[in-house]
């Protein structure tokens, strides 16, 4: 489906991440994405159409005029070898991404979509699954009229952080894809974004999950 002429205003959360910048370099090439407004801890490359914010994200600003966006699309997400605590993970996995979604509702952003991982579920036994469902839960709960809800696999593509049991998985990922099931396939992290950023162009109302699959076409 294709999005419409307008150009449109996104909000984009995550966009240092490996999804996030793909997201970002793609939205800002895109003819219908009039501005991009980027929250950040540091300052990120500049570009005309880019309103980079360099935020405290232990105090997100409840009020600012970039809160009057199209869409909001979030790729925040962190590994509990990052994070250092359980704590710390949940607060970047969970309770930013419920502040957000809280905040894009309070603001009449009429779009959220998230990027979560596959299998993510609030009863999982696993806090990594169960944290990310729980995400998902106070995203769809949040009142926002369209919520997109990405459920990648094992994602391919360059990491700063390096990963060794990442980096085994994708190499046997690689050599075994032709043989799996679509939805155990690696996604390629450039399809993924794509997908999200024409979710939130499009902005269909309702909610929606995107399994793994959808990532390996492109199609939604």
């Amino acid at each position: 489906m294709s999005s419409t002429n307008i150009q449109k205003t996104l909000l984009l959360v995550g966009a240092t991440g490996v999804v996030g910048h793909s997201v970002l370099a793609q939205a800002l090439a895109h003819p219908n994405v009039g501005k991009v407004v980027a929250l950040t801890r540091k300052p990120i490359t500049p570009h005309p159409k880019l309103l980079n914010q360099v935020i405290d994200f232990n105090a997100i600003p409840e009020e600012a005029p970039w809160w009057q966006a199209d869409a909001v699309i979030c790729t925040l997400g962190t590994t509990i070898k990052a994070a250092k605590t359980a704590e710390q993970f949940r607060f970047v996995d969970y309770t930013l991404v419920a502040q957000f979604a809280a905040l894009a509702a309070q603001h009449a952003v009429p779009c959220f979509v998230l990027n979560s991982a596959m299998m993510a579920n609030p009863k999982a036994k696993g806090l990594y699954l169960r944290t990310k469902g729980e995400a998902e839960q106070a995203v769809r709960n949040a009142g926002i009229p369209s919520v997109v809800i990405a459920r990648p696999g094992l994602l391919d593509g360059q990491r700063e952080e390096f990963r060794l049991g990442e980096e085994i998985g994708l190499i046997a990922s690689r050599m075994l894809n032709p043989l799996l099931p679509k939805r155990l396939r690696s996604v390629k992290v450039d399809m993924l974004a794509r997908t999200m950023l024409i979710e939130a162009l499009n902005a269909e109302p309702g909610a929606k999950v995107l399994e793994s699959e959808v990532f390996q076409s492109g199609t939604v």
